[in-house]
């Protein structure tokens, strides 16, 4: 409970801060990873992180997380869903724009054979850039290997290509030569607070 009350009181020094001298702004953040699919897949979970430029500050809150592994149920508008219902609640500062935080989400389930922890997909989403209540749909992807016989060994033995750095998703450099294909999608929701950019000269309305 303590601690709870000083990240609350470090948020809230932060926000009159930014208020105050005009020279940085605060971004609030909360909702959750709601859910995924992934067409043939049973049972999911995720990792997720943030990455944000080298001005900014998390002052509050957590910037990864994993959520527990879920199984799959019908839906009657969307098929076989995962659901994870998984929070997301973190508070930043910064000076500038530069570097706005993105949302990286990797997924791992079992594979077709039964092999336990096998990477499904990866995909990134900027967090909004207007305060509200946001609906992101993260679409996924994932590598694929080169040679059609490494793919179909791959496919018995489980040993899909990974990236060694997850964080390779949210960035330009080095993807243009890997193979991927499109592979599920999940929904993230998130409310989002700003707080001092209009003191900077930026237009928040939604």
């Amino acid at each position: 409970r303590g601690s709870r009350g000083a990240s609350r009181a470090a948020v809230e020094g932060a926000a009159s801060m930014a208020e105050a001298d005009g020279s940085r702004f605060v971004m609030m953040a909360s909702g959750q990873i709601e859910s995924a699919r992934f067409e043939g897949v049973d049972n999911l979970y995720c990792r997720y992180q943030l990455q944000h430029g080298p001005d900014w500050e998390v002052i509050s809150g957590l910037e990864q997380g994993i959520t527990q592994m879920s199984s799959s149920r019908p839906n009657a508008s969307e098929g076989a869903v995962v659901v994870w219902n998984f929070p997301i609640d973190v508070t930043l500062k910064s000076t500038n724009v530069f570097g706005w935080p993105q949302l990286i989400i990797t997924v791992y389930g079992d594979a077709a054979l039964g092999q336990a922890d096998q990477i499904q997909g990866y995909g990134s989403a900027h967090l909004p850039t207007a305060p509200g209540r946001h609906t992101i749909y993260v679409r996924m992807f994932r590598p694929i290997n080169s040679r059609w016989i490494d793919h179909f060994l791959s496919f018995f033995h489980g040993n899909r290509p990974e990236y060694k750095d997850s964080r390779v998703v949210a960035k330009g450099e080095g993807r243009e030569v890997t193979r991927v294909q499109s592979y599920g999608v999940v929904k993230v929701v998130v409310n989002l607070t700003l707080q001092g950019m209009e003191a900077m000269g930026y237009i928040t309305h939604r």
